[in-house]
């Protein structure tokens, strides 16, 4: 029997969405509620707030985890999607393609995050 590779792609796209269903929710209440009801000026001065949590170290580790393990989720669900609608042909380019984009947008928002 071959080796397959598929338990380590079902493993990310668990873990990315129990991180997603978990954090993706309290991020917004503390981006869109809880931040802009402490600006000082009631929502004119969002982005010092926002730098001011995001620049501490353990708030940008969770944040990259939970983008990294959400973009594996997506492109797990994504290419399953597109298997099951009718291009079980291009299985392989749709692995490169999914996983491709979500390694993409993990090393962006690496280098995003390391930038702030």
């Amino acid at each position: 029997m071959a080796r397959s590779n598929e338990p380590f792609w079902w493993s990310l796209f668990s873990a990315g969405g129990v991180m997603a269903a978990l954090f993706v929710p309290a991020f917004i209440l503390a981006t869109g509620i809880v931040v802009p009801f402490l600006a000082p000026d009631h929502g004119q001065a969002i982005y010092p707030q926002l730098h001011k949590a995001i620049s501490w170290w353990p708030v940008r580790v969770v944040l990259f985890l939970v983008l990294f393990l959400s973009f594996f989720h997506c492109a797990h669900r994504i290419r399953h999607l597109l298997t099951m609608a009718g291009l079980e042909h291009a299985r392989g380019l749709l692995s490169v393609a999914c996983y491709g984009g979500a390694l993409a947008g993990t090393v962006a928002s690496l280098v995003i995050l390391a930038g702030l």
